[in-house]
């Protein structure tokens, strides 16, 4: 586990909505669409080949689940996935994750304008006060709201 990792600290719990044995799911700081999500290994891997094949497996099946739950609860009608790895791909933080976003028609100005947002919002360091983040209250009542519809959608309650 990296200490300078973001997703390796206890503050990416705030925005923590759902999670398995071996994968969070967390809501963006910083989303380009409404439903802006990530899928993140609890363990800190900078490569996908780097994951066991058993978390490997984990990963993109608890993904799937994601999002299925944020194209519904976001009235989405198709989704975009990015994986970046290494810098030269856009990678901005040395961690596995999977951007997940949900899509309606006419929501940007072309379908494939997301990535455009996506590379300009990870130019600005996670930590940078120029990055425009959602404030601590909202993040907290989008992760609650994420979290008791997950366990609804996926039968759980605590």
């Amino acid at each position: 586990m990296s200490n300078t990792c973001p997703f390796c600290s206890a503050a990416i719990r705030a925005a923590l909505f759902a999670e398995n044995q071996y994968c969070m799911a967390v809501y963006n700081i910083a989303p380009i669409l409404p439903g802006h999500s990530m899928v993140i290994p609890k363990t800190h891997y900078q490569s996908i080949h780097e994951l066991p094949e058993v978390e490997l497996q984990a990963f993109f099946l608890f993904a799937r689940k994601i999002t299925d739950f944020l194209v519904t609860y976001f009235h989405g009608t198709g989704f975009d996935w990015s994986l970046q790895e290494g810098k030269e791909a856009g990678q901005s933080i040395n961690h596995v994750h999977l951007h997940i976003i949900p899509r309606r028609q006419g929501d940007l100005e072309s379908p494939g304008a997301w990535y455009r947002k996506l590379q300009n919002a990870q130019g600005i360091e996670i930590d940078q006060k120029d990055r425009k983040k959602l404030d601590p209250e909202k993040m907290d009542t989008i992760r609650h709201a994420l979290r008791e519809s997950f366990q609804h959608f996926t039968g759980k309650t605590e």
